[in-house]
């Protein structure tokens, strides 16, 4: 018998909806914390919290759009580089600075 559960028998449910006054109320009486000081940085310095609900992407106005369409924000092509490969360019000029 393994320990990995047969994830095709579990529900796949949301279970019960909280709102995220509760959550943080629940997070505080359980470790004594507040759910802030689970925040952390990327190296990027973006700052991940602990939770996040729909709330939070009222605002992500790209998550509208399709692939392949406008605004193309995953690379400068519709399709970004599946029908044209990644292509790597160096300028090489003269050997001294002066000469180029």
């Amino acid at each position: 018998m393994t320990r990995v559960p047969d994830f095709t028998r579990l529900p796949l449910d949301d279970g019960p909806v909280t709102a995220r006054g509760d959550w943080s109320s629940a997070f505080l009486a359980e470790t004594g914390q507040t759910p802030e000081t689970l925040a952390w940085a990327t190296p990027e310095e973006i700052d991940v919290r602990p939770l996040y609900g729909p709330d939070d992407l009222a605002q992500v106005d790209h998550l509208d759009g399709l692939p392949g369409l406008p605004p193309f924000v995953r690379g400068p092509y519709p399709t970004m580089y599946v029908g044209q490969p990644w292509t790597i360019r160096q300028y090489a000029g003269f050997s001294t600075a002066e000469e180029s």
